[in-house]
């Protein structure tokens, strides 16, 4: 899992709270992620977001040329918010947090499941519908195959690990031995 800026989380916030409150939710959310694509698909996107060494009038109309009629406009606004204050290169991150911030108003959280073989969806779907009761939310899984576990799995739900594998077993055996 990636860092993010404090500011990225914050200004995701304001939008996801203005959207929420105009009742743009839909719209917005939607067109956050599709930007949050681009910037991963595009490197050439992504670096001119990021680069204020071109001079501000030819940064405008790009930046026009590429979202001004493909954006809500409230998420349209919000880009040229960013420009002004010269946080365009957030948006990555702005548009993760967004993501976040959706996620958790519809009492949904993501997970990393690492485990020694491959899982099959249904065994995921069960890992999943099992934990999330615990956790009270409803649980996306992304699966990993990590043979250096040996077997078993290794479940992170944000920053909580819990650690089923064989490897940590072998571990907690070693080290019983070594202090007694």
């Amino acid at each position: 899992m990636k860092l993010r800026s404090r500011a990225s989380g914050r200004y995701a916030r304001a939008l996801h709270d203005l959207a929420l409150a105009e009742s743009m939710l839909e719209p917005v959310a939607a067109d956050m992620a599709r930007l949050q694509a681009i910037l991963a698909e595009s490197a050439e996107v992504s670096g001119f977001i990021s680069d204020y060494q071109i001079p501000t009038g030819q940064r405008s109309a790009i930046l026009e040329a590429l979202f001004a009629s493909r954006l809500h406009p409230l998420v349209w606004q919000f880009v040229r918010f960013l420009e002004s204050r010269r946080r365009l290169g957030l948006l990555a991150e702005v548009a993760a947090d967004f993501r976040e911030q959706e996620e958790s108003r519809q009492g949904l959280v993501r997970g990393q499941l690492e485990s020694a073989f491959a899982v099959t969806r249904e065994d995921a779907g069960v890992i999943a519908a099992t934990m999330g009761a615990r956790l009270g939310k409803r649980l996306l899984l992304e699966t990993e195959e990590r043979p250096e576990l040996l077997g078993g799995c290794r479940l992170q739900v944000g920053d909580t690990v819990y650690d089923f594998s064989l490897a940590a077993q072998l571990r907690m055996i070693r080290q019983t031995m070594m202090a007694g």
